[in-house]
């Protein structure tokens, strides 16, 4: 090929199979190997400064995902923390509950027991805020539906 103003000759070795690809992409394209090269090294230098940012674009998304999921393992050990701490706060609760219910008067217990928490609830009710008492109906309502379907499952099995 002779010399020529608009093209200067450049050498690139490639290996089998990218020759391979090479020619049956450019068949494809119905182009010479040299066009097929020289417009993917065209497109790769125009291209540079994309290709460095999508490079930093994902090292920033690993840091991102990272930082997430560290985050997502202190939220989960705290749900744990605080799941825990319910538990232990029902138990004490109940034995309170229970110790109290042994010193009423036999005949009288039962209701009175009605009464307290009658009262109890009217008392725990008034203080939670409507934002609350929607999520408590919504768990309520969630319970409910999930008992309705255990004993569903229980009385189909029976049968």
């Amino acid at each position: 090929m002779p010399a020529n103003k608009k093209y200067q000759a450049q050498a690139v070795a490639l290996a089998e199979a990218d020759r391979v690809a090479l020619a049956k992409l450019a068949g494809e394209l119905n182009k010479t190997k040299g066009e097929v090269a020289r417009d993917a090294i065209r497109w790769y230098v125009q291209n540079q400064e994309t290709l460095k940012e999508s490079e930093r674009d994902d090292k920033l998304a690993r840091v991102i995902f990272k930082a997430t999921d560290r985050i997502i393992a202190v939220i989960m050990n705290s749900t744990n923390r605080i799941c825990s701490l319910q538990v232990r706060s029902i138990i004490d609760t109940n034995i309170t509950m229970m110790m109290f219910y042994r010193m009423l008067p036999p005949g009288e217990a039962d209701s009175l027991m009605a009464k307290f928490y009658r009262m109890a609830v009217s008392r725990v009710t008034r203080k939670i805020g409507p934002e609350e008492l929607n999520i408590a109906t919504m768990i309520k309502e969630g319970l409910e539906q999930e008992i309705f379907a255990e004993e569903t499952a229980k009385t189909s099995k029976s049968e």
